[in-house]
């Protein structure tokens, strides 16, 4: 960021294995590639401990600022599940972003679409109240691809029809529009269960769903750097 301008983002290959000195090269050469000035300031929010503490010192020793990895208490939410430690960095990050959106009941419903797919219930001004988690598309289709011998990889794109005639518009059916119809269920019982919200969507999947979803009310693929940015900004 810029201020509040986005300028940049990237996505990269999570690799358990890849150590500081590797991902020094890549961040180097990525702000390279859009000719960045080196960060004042960064922030980490990780479910993935050995990449967070690689990536910390990568950021650490390569522009030689302070990664600073987001705790609850950074968040300045409300916690309000049994075992507050146990909340995703990623999933209270996005219940940030998601708040500086207008809702008109006050709620809302974050559906993030990463490795897994998570589901998470937030009420203004600032109380997390549990959520859901389920298998990513992506995650789902490279098991398939993995652990069946005669299914391929495919690219997650919307079929023509929900009853497919060959084994990839077969897999794109149960994979996209079986996702589609998760997440329609899914935020149907929050909401029987909680009241109505606002659902934001984020996460790669996003857009690919987007059509067929018609329970999202906002996009926004960038929703986890927002909150990000905004835990930064209002607590330093």
């Amino acid at each position: 960021f810029s201020g509040e301008e986005l300028i940049a983002h990237f996505r990269i290959h999570t690799d358990r294995m890849r150590m500081e000195s590797e991902y020094r090269v890549i961040l180097k050469n990525l702000f390279a590639l859009e000719d960045l000035p080196p960060p004042k300031a960064a922030l980490l929010a990780s479910v993935v401990p050995p990449v967070e503490r690689e990536m910390k010192r990568a950021i650490e020793r390569l522009f030689g600022v302070e990664a600073r990895v987001v705790e609850a208490a950074d968040t300045g939410l409300e916690v309000l599940i049994d075992n507050p430690r146990e909340a995703g960095a990623d999933r209270l990050v996005n219940a940030v972003g998601a708040l500086a959106y207008p809702s008109p009941t006050g709620r809302y419903i974050v559906v993030d679409f990463g490795t897994a797919t998570t589901f998470d219930l937030v009420e203004a001004p600032n109380r997390y109240l549990g959520g859901a988690i389920a298998i990513g598309p992506q995650t789902a289709a490279d098991a398939l691809a993995q652990r069946t011998a005669k299914l391929p990889r495919i690219d997650l794109t919307p079929p023509k029809a929900a009853v497919g005639k060959n084994t990839l518009e077969a897999l794109r059916s149960g994979l996209v529009l079986g996702y589609a119809a998760l997440v329609e269920g899914m935020v149907r019982r929050f909401q029987e269960e909680a009241g109505e919200a606002l659902v934001i969507a984020t996460g790669g999947f996003a857009e690919t769903l987007r059509p067929l979803c018609p329970c999202f009310d906002v996009v926004d693929e960038d929703l986890t750097l927002k909150g990000l940015l905004r835990i930064h900004l209002e607590r330093g």
